[in-house]
């Protein structure tokens, strides 16, 4: 039977292979002792690990994969299958009494790759093993189980199934990570295939290899052990059933299967039957022993326990704060602390109880740390702590509190300070308010002593803290002030007030301090506050004794008056008081009104400090000029030495502080003339040097053809980042120093490119440069705007060192007998030159024209004598006379030029040149014309003078 998902008929024939050879691989029987007790029956290739459990088989234990794990599975008795995947396998055991065989296959998953493979031992008969479980009776089974292989969990079957499950599915993801299954993976999708083994190969091994059967030994390693420290060693036995064999041993293996949190310990004799431990600690200890001997095996276990050592309680110690504490009324509340109570372990409960105290409505009772206690009255109390630790035990202690009635102390009578009073002042007001209770509820009473008795006095508000008393006599008055708490105490205090008799002296007029005044001020005040007398003043006058009329004195009556209408002169004021008894005094004061003396205004002008371009603004301060009057007025000239260049600012030229724009490089001086109201002036004179750009040199200038007013603040940090990407430097680097108008259709940027902090800018000639061949390899279409021109804002051509650079044009003017190079300045750099010499030029140019015309001659020349050659008439040939002939010597031809002639194929002796015509026309020429000419010119050449060298005759000749 065989399960085949319908992907599998897509792959290629190496996956095919591929597929085929390691599920060969894994169905080969295990090496060694293994094959000879057990054999592969059967399989299922992409079986998911939950599959297994729905077929009846549980988990065992879990290995790494491959022959080790067969071996381990041939030697467990209770394995009869092996679910491996991803180099990782898994002990399998059947569930079911029938057995688990493989009559059906459940559906499997997307992601399934896991290989169950059923194994057929010998005469090894299947024994399950129930669960192992911890208790504390100590019990023991057999189990085989390879040194190799993990444990299967000691839980029930479906806890360590989901565990086992969980860590294939992790195996399966791993597997099914990137690259790996990219590029190793033959499968791509769910292949279920079952594989049965060929029965006569399998009869065949079966008769060939007979199996062996493995020997199940009883193992034990004892009851369980309880130690309590501080012993903390224990001796492990195993014993094996049945005895080894004479002559043989068994070999032991002791391995710890758990332990607790931080555990330490010795072992000693793991190779032996007996296990020694030693320095144990406190927890649960799980040993198991594997005995090994010749076809046999079993395996023992066994828990070691270790207590703690027993504690000796202590009882525990109840402390209470404070031991003894005391409050009065109306404090009503208190606390009393027992946390502070200990024990060797712990303080379990608290227990507070009121052993003695006043008579109350209840009793204090409570179980917390701190005992709080409220709405206390008046007396002793007594409370009980008792404190119970963990163990049971307890421990009493008491606390002491005394509350004590609420004290009420005698009243504090407080009359005031003695007064004095002097007539005609006859009445006065006494103040008790300063008396106190610690109540703060009074009552007061306000009478004449008895030592005052029959003096006469008004009084009112007697039994108020306050006393007013009038119609005073001469004498000495006593009066005392009794003030009762609400509980009956009083206290009594007493004042005097010494009315005294009328002493009355005449006022002393003060009229104030001489003053000078100097028109165009004409008014001052006139002031006699100052005037004094021991009672009180009751009128003040003030009159003119002298000086100018028409003066005008307002509050007259007053002490302070106000005099107007003043002119150039001395006036003297009387001013005379009067008091309650009609005494006078009087005192007069002098007032000087002079002649006004104008001064003129001081200029005076604060220097700005030196500025660099680029900054072209800066101020004057002329603020600083003063006047005696205080009105001036400021204007500002330009001396005739200072720059043209540079603009006033907001009409500033006629205010205190001068503001200029738009400055250049140069020493402006300016002249601040200040002038009062008189029309007195005064001159200073300020300065402001403006220095020169430092990286003047650096700067560029790019003509743009836009219009200045249509350039935005995003366009122009576009811009500004596009000439970045140009010249390939960092986004801040471009610093632009103006934008301003070139014309009114284009815009000029000036700026200069930073090479970083703390370093020069770029040069300004390579950056012109750098940038105008971007934008001719870019065709200046990269910018959102055309540029019209890029180049440095100071002309900077060297003209080749025999010129100047002319900065309105910003071309070379070549000194005398220098020349531009135009090809350099056209088709090149178009830099403007002076590389060529004048002189070199004209030499050249001479040549240039003797060549030219020479090569039109040459040429000329060559192309007339070939047309006088190809228009040269055929050569007619005649019969020579005898004499003729000897008279006649032809020039030998040259043989270069010359070609041999061939032996004529006619058999006429001679031809006329219309049968040579006819001939060439109908029957192709003999010769070319090329030939023909070549063989016929040197024949008419013309003859040197003398005689000829002899030649041989040719055939033609003879013939003719």
């Amino acid at each position: 039977m065989s399960y085949a998902d319908p992907k599998l008929l897509t792959w290629s024939l190496p996956h095919l292979l591929q597929m085929l050879l390691t599920y060969l691989w894994l169905l080969a029987p295990p090496p060694g002792v293994a094959a000879d007790l057990c054999h592969v029956t059967g399989g299922i290739l992409g079986i998911h690990w939950s599959s297994t459990i729905t077929l009846g088989w549980y988990p065992r234990a879990i290995g790494l994969g491959g022959a080790t794990c067969w071996e381990r599975c041939c030697l467990d008795p209770s394995c009869g299958a092996v679910w491996s995947l991803g180099g990782r396998c898994v002990l399998l055991s059947c569930s079911r009494k029938d057995g688990c065989p493989i009559s059906f296959l459940p559906q499997p998953h997307e992601e399934s790759l896991g290989l169950l493979q059923l194994v057929t031992k010998g005469v090894v008969t299947k024994k399950r093993r129930s669960p192992r479980q911890i208790s504390s009776s100590g019990h023991h089974k057999t189990h085989t189980v390879s040194p190799n292989l993990e444990p299967a969990p000691s839980l029930p079957p479906a806890p360590s199934t989901i565990a086992l499950l969980q860590t294939a599915q992790k195996n399966l993801s791993q597997s099914d990570d990137g690259s790996s299954l990219k590029q190793n993976s033959t499968v791509n999708s769910t292949i279920d295939l079952v594989v049965s083994s060929n029965s006569s190969d399998a009869d065949r091994d079966t008769a060939t290899r007979p199996p062996q059967a493995v020997k199940e030994l009883v193992v034990s390693a004892g009851e369980s052990v309880e130690v309590t420290l501080p012993r903390n060693e224990v001796e492990l036995n195993a014993f094996v059933l049945p005895t080894p064999p004479s002559g043989t041993n068994y070999a032991f293996d002791w391995r710890l299967i758990t332990h607790p949190k931080d555990y330490s310990g010795e072992m000693e004799g793991k190779k032996s039957k007996t296990l020694k431990l030693s320095q144990l600690t406190v927890g649960l200890y799980e040993f198991g022993v594997t005995v090994i001997g010749e076809g046999a095996q079993g395996e023992g276990f066994v828990n070691v326990t270790v207590k703690p050592e027993p504690r000796v309680n202590k009882p525990p110690v109840a402390v209470v704060s404070p031991k003894f504490q005391e409050i009065s009324l109306p404090t009503s509340s208190t606390v009393i602390d027992g946390s502070q109570s200990t024990d060797d372990d712990k303080v379990t409960a608290w227990h507070w109880e009121e052993v003695k105290g006043p008579l109350r409505e209840e009793k204090v009772l409570a179980d917390t740390k701190v005992l709080t206690l409220t709405n206390l009255v008046p007396g002793n109390y007594t409370f009980s702590l008792t404190v119970t630790d963990s163990d049971g035990a307890t421990n009493s202690t008491q606390a002491t509190l005394s509350v004590n009635k609420a004290k009420d102390y005698q009243p504090v009578s407080n009359a005031g300070p003695n007064q004095v009073i002097q007539l005609p002042r006859n009445s006065i007001t006494l103040y008790g308010n300063q008396s106190t209770d610690d109540h703060d509820s009074l009552s007061y009473e306000w009478s004449l002593s008895p030592e005052s008795k029959g003096k006469v006095v008004e009084m009112q508000g007697v039994r108020t803290p306050i006393l007013q008393l009038s119609a005073m006599q001469e004498g000495d008055y006593t009066f005392q002030l009794t003030v009762t708490d609400s509980s009956g105490q009083q206290d009594t205090s007493h004042v005097t007030v010494i009315v005294q008799p009328e002493n009355n002296k005449a006022p002393v007029a003060n009229a104030g301090p001489e003053k000078e005044l100097t028109l165009p001020v004409d008014r001052t005040t006139l002031d006699g506050s100052k005037s004094s007398d021991d009672q009180r003043i009751a009128t003040y006058r003030w009159t003119k004794t002298s000086g100018p009329d028409g003066v005008k004195i307002e509050n007259a009556d007053s002490a302070i008056a106000t005099v107007t209408g003043l002119e150039v002169g001395t006036y003297t004021f009387t001013l005379t008081v009067t008091d309650e008894r009609n005494l006078e005094n009087s005192n007069t004061v002098t007032v000087i009104v002079r002649e006004e003396k104008d001064q003129p205004p001081v200029a005076r002008v604060i220097s700005s400090p030196p500025i660099s371009l680029p900054v072209r603004t800066a101020s004057l301060d002329g603020s600083h000029s003063i006047d005696d009057k205080g009105g001036i007025s400021y204007l500002w000239t330009r001396d005739d030495s200072s720059p043209a260049a540079g603009d006033v600012l907001n009409n500033s030229d006629h205010q205190a502080v001068l503001f200029l724009g738009n400055m250049v490089e140069g020493k402006y001086r300016f002249r601040l003339t200040v002038t009062d109201s008189k029309g007195q002036s005064n001159s200073d004179s300020g300065t402001v040097e403006v220095k020169a750009d430092p990286w003047e040199r650096d700067l560029v200038e790019l003509v743009l053809e836009v219009p200045v007013s249509q350039v935005s603040q995003r366009q122009r940090d576009l811009l500004l980042r596009q000439v970045e990407v140009l010249l390939g430097v960092l986004d801040g680097d471009i610093i632009v120093r103006e934008i301003n108008a070139f014309n009114e259709h284009s815009t000029r940027l000036v700026f200069l490119v930073s090479a970083g902090p703390g370093r020069p800018p770029l040069s300004g000639r390579s950056v012109a440069l750098g940038l105008r061949n971007k934008l001719r390899k870019q065709k200046n279409d990269f910018l959102i705007y055309k540029a019209r021109r890029v180049d440095t804002v100071i002309c900077q051509l060297n003209c080749s060192g025999h010129g100047d650079c002319d900065p309105f044009s910003r071309r070379c003017i070549c000194h005398p007998f220098w020349m531009e190079n135009f090809i350099r300045a056209q088709l090149g750099d178009a830099e403007s030159n002076c590389e060529w010499s004048v002189l070199y030029v004209t030499i050249a140019s001479f040549m240039i024209v003797v060549a030219t015309a020479t090569l039109v001659w040459a040429v000329f020349c060559c192309c007339s004598r070939r047309k006088s050659r190809v228009r040269r008439s055929k050569s007619r040939y005649k019969i020579l006379e005898a004499e003729e002939r000897d008279s006649l010597e032809l020039q030998p031809p040259r043989t270069a030029r010359l070609k041999p002639v061939t032996t004529p194929t006619s058999s006429a002796l001679m031809r006329s040149d219309s049968d040579l015509d006819s001939e060439d026309v109908q029957g192709g020429d003999l010769w070319t014309e090329q030939e023909r000419g070549q063989l016929l010119r040197p024949q008419n050449g013309s003859l040197r003078n003398g005689q000829g060298p002899p030649r041989p005759k040719k055939q033609r000749e003879e013939l003719l």
